[in-house]
């Protein structure tokens, strides 16, 4: 519960499952480390960050293709997360993001989330509650909410 700086994790391709609840629990986390995995697994992110209470800015998320339940629940209960940056144009795979940001930035004064583009929000937001999730909080929109794209 006192770790504040998170190691560095550099690897590129991730296994099935590699950092699943990594940091859980970890409320004193400010500094997440760099998460530079273009190659995801199935699993590999679930419930990393969840209950670290005090982390503000998440990773940069740069892969493009998302796979089965990679992000689910990966910041979970993160109350006072401000900035996240999820890059993928394919979101296509079962629950890569079901429940990501369930209880994230609920005590942060503001919040703003970085999309690689306006189809991959508007994916997101077509099924709520089934495959993907974005909670109101972090809905265009919402008070002290901005979407913002990382279009080329």
């Amino acid at each position: 519960e006192s770790l504040t700086d998170a190691p560095a994790l550099p690897a590129t391709t991730l296994s099935k499952g590699c950092y699943e609840n990594m940091f859980t629990g970890c409320k004193s986390l400010t500094n997440a480390p760099e998460l530079p995995a273009t190659t995801l697994a199935e699993c590999c992110y679930l419930l990393m960050f969840d209950g670290c209470i005090a982390l503000e800015t998440a990773p940069i998320l740069p892969a493009t293709t998302l796979t089965n339940e990679c992000y689910l629940y990966m910041f979970n209960n993160c109350s006072n997360l401000s900035s996240v940056t999820m890059l993928a144009t394919d979101v296509s795979a079962g629950a890569c993001l079901y429940y990501w940001l369930d209880n994230a930035g609920t005590s942060a004064t503001s919040r703003t989330l970085t999309l690689k583009n306006q189809g991959v929000y508007n994916t997101i937001i077509s099924k709520p509650d089934t495959w993907y999730y974005l909670p109101d909080n972090w809905k265009q929109g919402a008070d002290g909410t901005t979407i913002q794209y990382d279009e080329e």
